[in-house]
């Protein structure tokens, strides 16, 4: 009977276990629980991120650096590229409701002769927040690239993994809030509200893995639900209540993780 009142995360415990142990590969990989606590929890503040009056390129340019430096990659050789922008369908005069669960990548990470790479979608300035999240999750593709070994999963659970990569960067609010956007839009032939999604873990498990890093890290755990979507924000405090109170000792218990059982 008390079973039914323990403290769960908002996932299930499948996927509870796969973020604790990518968690632990991120860790062993890539210095431990030093560096978790040695990462700052980012955040759209000017301490961050200093207001700019740059525009376009230029802009895109300035956050790309910035994300560098918060995610310890400052001299790490990358080239940011633009792609083509987003084109608006035109069809019928409409109101309408617009599902897209996969619009074209807002950005992509590549590396051809020692020469590595961010494109970014010239659209995603008008939305800064997310493009600091699209930033963040191709960075955590170049850092996962230099990995020793597989991440847990493997292949198919690779860019879910790249996700997770960036909230052990500390850039889990950016994550979680940009998962999924519903916005109204407008032009001369139609308009109405439309859905976008973007990355590839849940909202849930977004804000399990940041609740993960603020219980490893220390950061202050007011200031992350503040950041986050009014609605994630139940979600973020049950998935911290439940890993306290299932993992007092979080860092001594992800350092146990057998990761072979992932192979």
């Amino acid at each position: 009977m008390l079973g039914l009142f323990k403290a769960r995360p908002p996932v299930g415990p499948d996927e509870y276990e796969w973020l604790l142990a990518c968690f632990a590969w991120l860790m062993r990989e890539f210095g431990g629980v030093e560096r978790v606590q040695a990462t700052p929890l980012v955040l759209p503040v000017t301490s961050f991120f200093p207001p700019s009056k740059r525009e376009g390129h230029e802009r895109a340019l300035e956050l790309f650096g910035q994300v560098k430096a918060l995610c310890g990659m400052t001299d790490w050789q990358c080239d940011l590229i633009p792609g083509a922008p987003t084109r608006e369908s035109k069809i019928a005069t409409a109101h309408l409701l617009r599902h897209e669960t996969r619009p074209p990548p807002l950005g992509t990470f590549g590396h051809d002769n020692g020469r590595y790479y961010v494109t970014y979608n010239p659209s995603a300035l008008a939305d800064p927040y997310s493009l600091v999240a699209t930033f963040a999750h191709e960075l955590s593709h170049y850092l996962l690239h230099t990995a020793e070994t597989r991440s847990p999963g493997g292949r198919e659970l690779n860019e879910h993994a790249t996700d997770l990569g960036a909230v052990f960067m500390g850039f889990g609010t950016f994550l979680a809030n940009s998962a999924k956007n519903f916005s109204q839009f407008q032009n001369e032939s139609e308009q109405g509200w439309q859905m976008q999604s973007q990355g590839y873990l849940s909202e849930n498990a977004l804000v399990t893995g940041l609740a993960i890093f603020v219980l490893l890290s220390g950061a202050d755990e007011k200031a992350a639900e503040r950041d986050l979507k009014d609605y994630l924000r139940g979600p973020f405090r049950k998935a911290t209540a439940a890993t306290r109170k299932s993992y007092p000792d979080l860092a001594g218990s992800i350092a146990a993780i057998d990761l072979s059982d992932w192979a």
